[in-house]
């Protein structure tokens, strides 16, 4: 009798594990982004090129085999091949498909994770591709991943790869670039952040609407490290100063950016682009306001209209031994600090890339080129600022006072004879985030884009 009573309960806790089994719920596998050569993938999408990047970040490791058989693609596309990264969380998706198709892209709700993961809702999008095999337009790419890396080879008594970062991919030969009517080229500061550069710039063209205008660039001058076996780099300050890279060949870094505006400016390729701007910020602002003086590219590209944005910069260069006295705001030339007027404060010891310009051709240009000032005037940590050696201190006691006494001295020394602007960022001190994205730099990138 004890024993058939217990009968029921027994019977219970045995399929009490079954049931709980049954009942058990698949963990959710999120999608954080799908994008299509770099640009977010938004349903009906156009003007797809027929050679493309799908890709497809999520918050966890996918399973290979369980991935590819809930993702399909139609119609069939010429050649289809995957590829995995960050442990298994992004797949892309390299893509050869037939010009004028529309295109289905679908992962389904079965287990994709390698923990069972599926999406909450299936996954679907649509593109279309090119036409002909021209391409006008594209969605701009706008995060600093894989997608938006470019290289170019530099050839200079050899060959050496250089990497940047762009929003349109400005090598392609079957581009004409129909709604490109400027581009920005930002250059990093001391940290080689190029990445970070790039973002803080796409932010602001989407923030006033410019992003699909505009083509976005920051290139990436390398330390010895960071560089491939055969990719250029530079010592830790030398690309700002113009310097030559130490191998695989010798290349300047201003070459490297003339070599840049050359593509930019090849008709072919850019047909209504008209203007060009550099800016830097910190060391890449010592770099913008160097280049805005030592460039020929500016003369012969005459339909191209240059302007030039050094931001917070702790050095300037100086057309001759005059400083300013901030008790008198006055010029003056100072005593007893030896080398004061060295390169690139001054035009003593150049460059090779300055070897065949003379004094007079380089302070020329830069009296008359038009360069913008862009300073901050807020408070804040700077332990880079150079405030031991004389030939720094005499430029002033902070950022903005070496800015301010700079565009001072263009004043005094060049009375309406320069071309010389500067615009002040208020509140904000050495941050490149916060120069390039604040009210004062919008303003001022859609006057020179208008």
């Amino acid at each position: 009798m004890k024993f058939s009573c217990f009968r029921p309960l027994l019977l219970a806790m045995m399929l009490l594990p079954l049931s709980c089994k049954k009942d058990s719920v698949a963990p959710t596998l999120n999608l954080f982004s799908i994008t299509l050569n770099g640009a977010n993938l938004v349903d009906g999408i156009t003007n797809v090129p027929t050679t493309s990047s799908l890709a497809m970040v999520f918050s966890a490791a996918v399973n290979p085999a369980d991935f590819e058989r809930e993702f399909s693609i139609s119609p069939s596309p010429v050649s289809m091949v995957f590829s995995y990264a960050n442990q298994s969380s992004k797949v892309t998706v390299g893509l050869v498909l037939e010009l004028q198709t529309t295109y289905q892209v679908s992962v389904g709700q079965g287990a994709i994770g390698q923990n069972g993961g599926t999406l909450d809702s299936p996954l679907s999008r649509s593109f279309s591709t090119l036409e002909n095999d021209i391409i006008y337009a594209l969605p701009p790419c706008t995060s600093a991943t894989g997608e938006c890396l470019q290289t170019v080879s530099i050839e200079a008594g050899g060959t050496g790869g250089f990497d940047f970062y762009s929003s349109f991919p400005i090598y392609e030969e079957r581009a004409e670039w129909q709604e490109l009517e400027a581009a920005i080229i930002v250059v990093h500061g001391a940290n080689r952040d190029a990445n970070n550069y790039f973002n803080f710039l796409t932010a602001t063209l989407q923030a006033i609407n410019l992003e699909d205008k505009v083509v976005l660039i920051a290139p990436f001058f390398k330390n010895n490290q960071e560089a491939s076996a055969n990719g250029l780099y530079w010592t830790n300050i030398g690309w700002r100063d113009g310097n030559n890279s130490l191998g695989p060949v010798a290349v300047s870094s201003f070459a490297v950016v003339d070599k840049l505006v050359e593509q930019l400016a090849d008709k072919t390729h850019f047909p209504v682009l008209k203007k060009i701007i550099v800016t830097g910020h910190s060391s890449g602002g010592l770099f913008t306001h160097l280049y805005a003086a030592a460039n020929q590219q500016e003369g012969l590209f005459p339909s191209l209209a240059f302007e030039y944005v050094p931001a917070n910069s702790q050095y300037y260069y100086y057309p001759d031994g005059q400083r300013i006295d901030e008790n008198s705001d006055q010029l003056y030339t100072p005593t007893g600090c030896t080398g004061y007027d060295i390169y690139p404060i001054g035009f003593n010891i150049l460059p090779p890339y300055l070897s065949a310009t003379s004094e007079g051709d380089f302070n020329g240009q830069f009296t008359s080129r038009s360069i913008t000032y862009l300073l901050g005037n807020g408070a804040g940590p700077d332990p880079t600022l150079n405030t031991s050696d004389c030939y720094a201190t005499l430029l002033g006691p902070t950022r903005y006072r070496r800015g301010e006494n700079m565009f001072r001295y263009m004043e005094l020394a060049f009375p309406g004879g320069h071309n010389h602007k500067k615009t002040i960022v208020a509140g904000i001190g050495h941050d490149g985030q916060g120069m390039y994205q604040s009210p004062e730099f919008r303003s001022l990138l859609q006057q020179l884009l208008n």
